[in-house]
């Protein structure tokens, strides 16, 4: 696994804009922390490290997407076959005024290392350079924890309150579907 946030602290030195950062997750998923009494049983600690939200529009040119969507599909796909479910999108985004000279050369096509998802696109628009990859840990349905949280959660929706799975009782190919959807919803093709 590569490391997306490689050269922040260098940024940091030179006082640039602070790179942000995206743990993402489909929400439609039930949370016992955050959907059981209002999240008033939980900590804001616990609360906190549930999925973020990303309020804004990742800015790509179609060709840009095609291939964000395309290697989301093959690696979702890998992750499906596996019996995988709960992984996110991390998401890096910084200002693209205050380039490298190998962020320019990329750019402009001369650089021996291509942009990627991994080393940085820059938005259609200009303003941004973006990094994503899947990570988190990754829950195997076929394991004990799994199945026990998957029976917990169907007791719980037959006898209290139909709620739903949640992300790590869901199905492989549900939980795809539902992470490919999210991650098409924050894309702005210009």
């Amino acid at each position: 696994m590569d490391n997306i946030l490689y050269g922040r602290s260098q940024a940091r030195e030179r006082r640039d804009p602070d790179w942000e950062t995206w743990d993402l997750k489909p929400t439609s998923y039930f949370y016992p922390e955050r959907d059981i009494a209002g999240g008033a049983l939980t900590s804001e600690a616990t609360k906190a490290q549930l999925a973020d939200d990303f309020h804004d529009k990742i800015i790509l040119s179609q060709e840009q997407a095609d291939d964000l969507f395309r290697i989301l599909e093959e690696d979702t796909q890998f992750l499906a076959e596996h019996n995988a479910v709960d992984y996110s999108l991390f998401l890096v985004r910084r200002e693209a005024f205050r380039q490298s000279s190998q962020d320019i050369a990329q750019v402009q096509g001369t650089s021996a290392v291509p942009a990627t998802w991994r080393t940085g696109i820059i938005s259609a628009d200009g303003r941004h350079m973006f990094r994503a990859s899947i990570l988190d840990f990754f829950w195997a349905k076929h394991k004990l924890q799994p199945q026990a949280m998957t029976l917990l959660i169907e007791l719980w929706n037959l006898l209290i309150r139909r709620s739903g799975p949640m992300s790590i009782t869901t199905s492989p190919s549900e939980y795809r579907e539902r992470f490919l959807k999210m991650c098409r919803a924050i894309v702005e093709i210009r």
